[in-house]
């Protein structure tokens, strides 16, 4: 089965197609005809390059729903809890503002304007463990929609940098509670 998304799921606009053809969703736009001006275009933004919102959410929407299943994580009694009382209900909305948090730090037109990390997490008591293990759910993710190794790293760099203001708990922490 071919996992790439086809253009019906990325933005529309030149960014995005532009975005979506980084990401190898489809052929490459036509090159300039001939005798045109050639000039050297901006790279991209890495929201560009991921597809845009659309592929966002996409991989949002699959990391989402393999953090719940995730075993490693399911032993945090907190996040435990939270699937079985909250997820049916507050999930659709989390994955919202998760894929706003990504689409701003990718360099997209968008401004995070969800709960400050550190007070989203904080009920969670996560440890670094834990936060590497969503880590991985993300480039599962990214990897089941063939996003290139590059724009991989720049995401998971973001991801790393917000590390301080997820995890509140150590592993120490976790074994005397």
């Amino acid at each position: 089965m071919d996992r790439r998304m086809d253009r019906r799921t990325v933005a529309k606009g030149a960014g995005a197609i532009a975005g979506a053809a980084a990401m190898g969703m489809f052929p490459a736009v036509a090159e300039a005809a001939p005798g045109a001006a050639q000039t050297t275009p901006a790279e991209p933004s890495l929201y560009e390059r991921l597809g845009g919102y659309f592929a966002i959410a996409a991989v949002v929407n699959r990391f989402s729903d393999e953090i719940i299943k995730n075993p490693v994580l399911k032993k945090n009694p907190a996040l435990k809890a939270w699937n079985k009382t909250e997820a049916e209900a507050r999930l659709p909305g989390l994955k919202f503002g998760r894929t706003l948090w990504i689409a701003a730090a990718a360099g997209g037109p968008f401004v995070y304007t969800g709960l400050p990390l550190s007070e989203a997490h904080a009920e969670f008591n996560l440890t670094a463990e834990e936060f590497a293990e969503v880590g991985k759910e993300i480039v599962s993710a990214l990897d089941f929609y063939e996003v290139p190794e590059r724009e991989q790293q720049e995401l998971m760099a973001a991801y790393q940098a917000s590390m301080s203001d997820v995890v509140t708990a150590t592993e120490q922490d976790t074994t005397t509670t």
